[in-house]
Parts: structure tokens; C-alpha cells; sequence
């Protein structure tokens, strides 16, 4: 492959400040949300009597009717029937390689997320979730070299909870299989999924999903059966990949079932999960794939496939006080049903991989429900949250047997087997509860260097700079 310098765009710079101004505005929304509190909770004594008593009789005491709520999200509640909190995230992305290499999203600087939504109930019984993608119009917009995305709608969905240990969620969501996939979103302890989460796990489809916690709310399962296999399967064009797809997941807390010693007190937040997905696959080059981070080169590229589908998912994670361990192993078994040059049998295609995450946070903070700096950073009159995290992984590609010499025809008995180990090192700054700078190192090991982005180069270094704000 060619390689051509990294330079950053013109048409970046208009963007570039565009992020200051939204860095800045990072800074004084707590601020800006702690003075809108302060306005909200004034005491009787500070206004005028007569009124106040005025007040008192025409309505009971108490929280206003119809109000527009701060605290924690900008909210608009009516009574307690009605909630609609206005999300938005935004991550933009400054990068480096090693060799350079040019890709198709940008050099330097890649506006990675722009998404806004609601969320909220209607009746404590009925929760929803709508949530759009609007990059592809702010980078027409701003005249911004980015990759279009055609999934735009991303979570929209409904959630029936009468019944709290059996809740029925209907719409588009994620099929609940792979711990990094599901819960990594815009608290992950780095720039990207690991490689398993992102090229294994199904990611969202429209589909209907029972959940619930049973046991005093320590054993959480989610049963659900989609229309496809999950949007990390998808062909060009937005083409499905798979049929439709029955998943399960159950996670548990091992330690909290039983009366444990006071040695093994920091057991408690240990969380112990397994998954698996099962679906019919349609007949094609319609295999998972492996692809690099580097200008997202495919590695191993789709094969010939016909039969079903099965992943396998087993999950860890500890978040003892500041530390966090988590883990996770998945294994994809893709049939090839007569997808022999005679018509005849193949070998499944395998692909399985892994990955170990340590992280801590060296400011105190816990890390179970997200990292939260205690004084946020400037006018919180404090440094934020600091975290150092690393991550090391593996994914691999091959067939279950391996009858002949190994080749990478998409028709060969015995698949070439291909694999990459990646080895990541970030440091998080959370200058407060919005707001997040993330610095990322990763190192690339592709095993066939015949598909490698550069031929003869097996190695790769990235350098990563994300500027992150989450309402």
C-alpha cells in the first residue's frame, strides 16, 4: 500500500475550532448547572411573604408541577407521569500512525461521534430511549472528511416494567451479548472497543428482549430474539448478514449469593457473566472479519459461508475502589455448508479471541458506575480524575480442521489462519462529571503480513488524542 504523509486538512480547521468552543463549554457546565440548582432551590425567606402564602394556597407543597430540571441532565418533568431528559455526545479524534499511513476518514483529526437524544418515562412503567447520529450533517456542515455513516438511528426503543423482575424492551437496541460491546459506549477506559467487541459481538438490531434481576437483584439475565445478527455484521451497503437471532446472557455477583469472610470484602463487586447467540446465516461471502485500527484495513477478509451461526461469551469484571480488572473470551463458529468447489462440506470457519483490561484510577476515585472526580477541574477548584489503563488482546481466524495445506481462497478446505495482538495504553483526564480527555498508544502485531495496510510491515503504532463531552 502507498503511504503519504499525515497533514492536516483545511477543511479540518474549521472544525478544530469548533471543538475548543465545545471544550470550553465542557468547562463551565457544572457551573452553569450548580448556579441553575442554586436558582431552583431558593428558600421561602428570601422571597416575598405574600406571595409565597399565595403559593401555599393555591397549590399543594411541594416540587413544581411542570419543570425543568438540571440537577443531572437538562430534563423536563410533569408530575411524576412524565420525564424527558435531552442527551447529547460528541467525541472527535486527533491521531498519529507509525508508519504513515493515509486512510479514507481524515489524516490527523476524525469527528468519530455526534449523537443527540431523550430519554426518560412516561408513567414509572413505560421508559423510552431515542438516539440520532448527526455527524454526517455537521461534517457537510463544516466541509469535514469523515466516513458516512448509514446507521443513524442508533438506540430507539421501549421498555415495559411493571413487572420489575420480567421488563419487556421492544425497538432497536443491542442484542445482549458481549460485555464491551454492550457497556462501553462513552465510559470505556479507551479510545476503541477491543477487537472481540467490535468484530465479534452482534452490536444492535431491532428486536424484543425480556430482563430483569432475580434474588435480590444480584442475578441479571436478558433473553431476546432479533430480526438480524446484529449491525457488526453487516455487508456493504448495509446489507444483513445474518437472519434472525436468538441471544441470552446471565451475569451474576458470585460473592454476594453467600455470607463471605471480611478478607474477601473487595470479592464483592466481582460480576461473572456468560452469553451466546444462535442464527441462520444466508448463503454468500458473509463471514465476521478481522480489520486493523489503522485506516480500519481488513486483515482477514469474509468467506464463504451457509448454515448458522454461533457465538460463545464468558465475561469478568472487578471494580474494587479506584481499580478495575475486567476480561472477557469470545469464540464464533460461522457452518460452510456446501461451499466446496463440488458442492461438498467445509470446515466451520473459527474465529475466538480474547482480552484482559487493568486500570486506576491514581486519584482516588471508584470506578463501578463510571469514574466521577470528586472537584471537578478550574472552577471546581480541583484537577479532575486521573485514571492509567492498559489493555492486551488477541483475535484469530481459521478453520476447525485443517485437511490440505492452508490457503486464503474463500473455497479452501483448510482456511490460512490469521491473527493480530494488540496492546494498548491509555491515560483518562476527567476534568469533570461531562467532560473527558483520553490519551491512547496502541500497538498492532498482524500475523499475515501478506494482508497487512503495508506489505512486509507487520507492526504498527497509533497515537490517539479523543476529546470527549457526554450530556
Amino acid at each position: 500500500m502507498m503511504t503519504l504523509p499525515s497533514r492536516r486538512k483545511p477543511a479540518d480547521r474549521p472544525f478544530c475550532r469548533f471543538s475548543f468552543l465545545i471544550v470550553l463549554a465542557c468547562l463551565t457546565a457544572p457551573r452553569a448547572f450548580a448556579l441553575a440548582d442554586e436558582d431552583t432551590d431558593k428558600t421561602s425567606e428570601e422571597q416575598d411573604p405574600e406571595k409565597v402564602a399565595m403559593k401555599a394556597v393555591a397549590r399543594p407543597a411541594g416540587k413544581r408541577y411542570v419543570r425543568f430540571d438540571m440537577k443531572t441532565h437538562p430534563s423536563l418533568r410533569i408530575g411524576k407521569w412524565l420525564r424527558t431528559d435531552f442527551r447529547v455526545k460528541f467525541q472527535h479524534d486527533f491521531r498519529s500512525f507509525d508508519p504513515e499511513v493515509s486512510g479514507d476518514e481524515g489524516e490527523t483529526s476524525n469527528l468519530r461521534k455526534l449523537r443527540v437524544g431523550i430519554e426518560g418515562y412516561v408513567t414509572k412503567n413505560f421508559e423510552y430511549q431515542i438516539e440520532r447520529e448527526i455527524r454526517n450533517e455537521v461534517a457537510d456542515l463544516f466541509h469535514l472528511r469523515v466516513r458516512p455513516t448509514h446507521a443513524l438511528w442508533r438506540d430507539v426503543y421501549g421498555n415495559f416494567r411493571y413487572f420489575r423482575r420480567f421488563q419487556l424492551r421492544v425497538g432497536q437496541f443491542k442484542i445482549p451479548f458481549g460485555m464491551d460491546q454492550l457497556h462501553y459506549s462513552t465510559n470505556g477506559e479507551f479510545v476503541f472497543r477491543s477487537l472481540i467487541g467490535n468484530f465479534l459481538a452482534p452490536g444492535r438490531d431491532v428486536g424484543i428482549m425480556a430482563h430483569g434481576k432475580f434474588f435480590e437483584q444480584r442475578l441479571q439475565y436478558q433473553v431476546g430474539l432479533f430480526r438480524n445478527d446484529g449491525w457488526k455484521a453487516h455487508m456493504k451497503d448495509y446489507e444483513r448478514s445474518g437472519e434472525r437471532t436468538f441471544a441470552a446472557r446471565v451475569v451474576i455477583p458470585p460473592f454476594q449469593l453467600f455470607k463471605s469472610p471480611r478478607f474477601l470484602k473487595s470479592l464483592q463487586n466481582l460480576y461473572l457473566g456468560g452469553a451466546f447467540t444462535e442464527s441462520p446465516i444466508t448463503e454468500g461471502l458473509r463471514s465476521v472479519r478481522g480489520r486493523t485500527w489503522v485506516i480500519t484495513h481488513n486483515y482477514f477478509d469474509r468467506i464463504n459461508v451457509r448454515g448458522h451461526r454461533l457465538r460463545l461469551g464468558a465475561e469478568l469484571n472487578w471494580t474494587p475502589g479506584p481499580f478495575v480488572v475486567k476480561g472477557e473470551v469470545i469464540r464464533d463458529r460461522d457452518q460452510r455448508l456446501g461451499q466446496g468447489l463440488r458442492g461438498q462440506d467445509l470446515p466451520d470457519l473459527i474465529a475466538r479471541g480474547w482480552y484482559l483490561t487493568t486500570g486506576w484510577v491514581v486519584t482516588g476515585e471508584k470506578t463501578e458506575g463510571g469514574v466521577t472526580p470528586r472537584r471537578s477541574f478550574a472552577w471546581g477548584r480541583g484537577i479532575g480524575a486521573i485514571q492509567l489503563a492498559a489493555r492486551y488482546e488477541q483475535i484469530r481466524f481459521g478453520s476447525s480442521e485443517h485437511p490440505g495445506l492452508p490457503s486464503r481462497s474463500s473455497r479452501a478446505a483448510n482456511i490460512f489462519s490469521s491473527s493480530e495482538r494488540v496492546a494498548t495504553f491509555g491515560v483518562n483526564w476527567y476534568l469533570n462529571r461531562f467532560t473527558r480527555v483520553q490519551f491512547n498508544g496502541i500497538r498492532e502485531l498482524i500475523e499475515d503480513v501478506e494482508k497487512a495496510p503495508i506489505r512486509n510491515q507487520n507492526t504498527y503504532w497509533s497515537r490517539y488524542l479523543r476529546i470527549q463531552f457526554v450530556l
